[in-house]
């Protein structure tokens, strides 16, 4: 029985590399991660190169074999050179990496060839994967000119497989053309139901990503609203909440309630409002300790409601090349404190 490269040899620490790059950029992912998500997807490189050198014989090129994986430099050296410019604190000039990722290889001719050429009595490999899951394997096993055969227990994973290998291959460009189609009316129809619950931002550049809420109770002293957080903090960059209280006509008045600040130093940030079970009265004609059990109390009696007090946004901001041409946009986290004060469910 002819021995197989990947009995003799792998170049493991470039293909961890390049697998740990394929999955470092969320921005730049393979595009079968965007399709669904699976908690299982093994990395594309590395499943090409478990395919490739499991059917080439241990004499095969190895140069040829690492171009037809993608790896058409030195990703070892590469990360290196970008752990030393950070020990540093120094920038380096140009691309981190000589060439693309390697998932963004297609298999040409001569990677077939390779293939082919070590495999020529035998006619076409045959790649069988019964527990394919997102796919990977065969993913990468068809465009070597490999058969492939591939299944899983989970109709979810059939699913997928069926849509990133069967289909394509079956349908070719016409199913760009359906998957466009079909996903202009899903995004029109998911739009329409979510927008209730993510209003579009003040700033047109900017979209809402997150809603960030707290608990709330009544003082049982003066029956104002208090939003409870061990701390009002919401990035490690300063930025952070300040609380500002409005009295109404005084104690008693179910009125009370509190606004929000957005603000960039610590220094500026509000304190806790609870701490080791108890709370924190924040009304200035107030100002009592909120007992723990009486937070219980109010809980177990549906008396606890919440409070919106940050949205986290993302705006697009424009960038330009050293020329003055447009680059690629950026999008930069930001936050802001609710704009009405319709934001908070406490019952009365």
């Amino acid at each position: 029985m002819t021995q197989r490269l990947i009995e003799t040899w792998l170049p493991i620490a470039a293909l961890g590399e390049e697998s740990v790059r394929e999955r470092r950029s969320m921005m730049a992912l393979p595009p079968t991660y965007y399709l669904h998500v699976w908690w299982a997807r093994r990395p594309l490189v590395a499943s090409r190169a478990a395919v490739l050198a499991s059917l080439l014989p241990a004499d095969a090129d190895r140069d040829r074999f690492l171009h037809a994986l993608g790896i058409h430099g030195d990703p070892v050296a590469s990360r290196k050179r970008i752990d030393m410019a950070r020990r540093k604190g120094e920038r380096f000039d140009g691309e981190a990496y000589s060439y693309d990722r390697a998932f963004k290889h297609i298999p040409d001719s001569t990677d077939q060839f390779l293939l082919a050429n070590a495999l020529s009595a035998g006619g076409a490999p045959v790649v069988l994967d019964p527990t394919a899951g997102g796919g990977s394997i065969p993913f990468e096993s068809v465009p070597l000119g490999c058969d492939t055969i591939a299944n899983d227990l989970n109709p979810v994973a059939l699913i997928i497989e069926k849509a990133t290998i069967e289909y394509p291959l079956l349908f070719g460009a016409k199913l760009v053309a359906e998957y466009q189609r079909v996903a202009a009316k899903f995004i029109e129809r998911r739009e329409k139901l979510l927008l209730p619950f993510f209003p579009p931002e003040p700033d047109a550049n900017a979209i809402p990503t997150n809603f960030i809420w707290s608990r709330t109770i009544r003082c049982p002293y003066c029956h104002g609203l208090v939003p409870l957080s061990p701390n009002w903090r919401l990035a490690p960059d300063g930025s952070g909440v300040r609380l500002q209280p409005h009295l109404g006509s005084g104690p008693g008045d179910p009125a009370r309630y509190c606004a929000f600040v957005i603000v960039t130093a610590v220094k500026d940030q509000s304190p806790g409002t609870v701490s080791g079970g108890d709370g924190a009265c924040l009304y200035s004609d107030c100002g009592r300790v909120i007992d723990g059990d009486e937070i219980k109390r109010q809980a177990q009696a549906g008396g606890m409601g919440e409070q919106l007090f940050a949205v986290v946004f993302k705006r697009r901001v424009e960038t330009r090349t050293k020329s003055g041409n447009r680059g690629k946009d950026k999008w930069v986290r930001g936050y802001r404190a609710p704009s009405a004060r319709k934001t908070t469910t406490a019952p009365p």
